[in-house]
């Protein structure tokens, strides 16, 4: 990966959809059980927001590992600054980041290879250049499209809300912050 060259921006602002665990449910818009494990897109240690674009992305993303295993969906409307495209293959071209890259088996490299993911040291990168997050291929959808945000809720140009007009999802005192 090369990242000499300037590395272009998105905004998105649209909808998007996640299942969280039960044992998540009361705190929708963290990223902690992303930072307890690590996930494809952030090492352990770094917080991060996985949504997708589709509900059925989203239900395959949290199936992923072949359980039946009861889970929540929530909408989410996300209104986010700062994240780089990896489904347009100019961006792609750009930073010199291949889809095996994007679409490996991080799991693979990490639990039997004993080394770190090539994703992680990209979204390390783009961390420290300021990026909000990452705009990405399912691997367990074909045609479904994953949102990874490191930084949320920070200041106005960086904003995810959870969309629960009912109040149907548990609350803590910190959990909607």
């Amino acid at each position: 990966m090369i990242f000499g060259r300037e590395i272009p921006s998105i905004n998105l602002h649209q909808r998007c959809w996640r299942i969280l665990a039960p044992k998540w449910s009361h705190m929708p818009l963290s990223g902690e059980g992303a930072a307890l494990y690590g996930g494809r897109f952030n090492p352990k240690g770094i917080p991060a927001l996985y949504l997708s674009e589709s509900i059925d992305t989203a239900f395959a993303e949290y199936q992923q590992d072949l359980l039946v295993r009861p889970g929540t969906f929530c909408a989410y409307q996300v209104d986010i600054a700062g994240l780089v495209d990896l489904c347009d293959p100019a961006v792609i071209d750009k930073i010199q980041v291949d889809k095996q890259t994007l679409l490996g088996t991080w799991k693979e490299i990490l639990l039997i290879q004993k080394l770190q993911p090539p994703t992680w040291d990209l979204a390390i990168h783009l961390l420290d250049l300021g990026f909000a997050g990452i705009r990405v291929p399912s691997v367990q959808y074909q045609q479904g499209i994953n949102i990874v945000l490191w930084r949320w809720n920070i200041d106005p140009s960086s904003t995810v809300q959870a969309l629960d007009q009912k109040g149907d999802l548990p609350h803590n005192q910190d959990s909607w912050k």
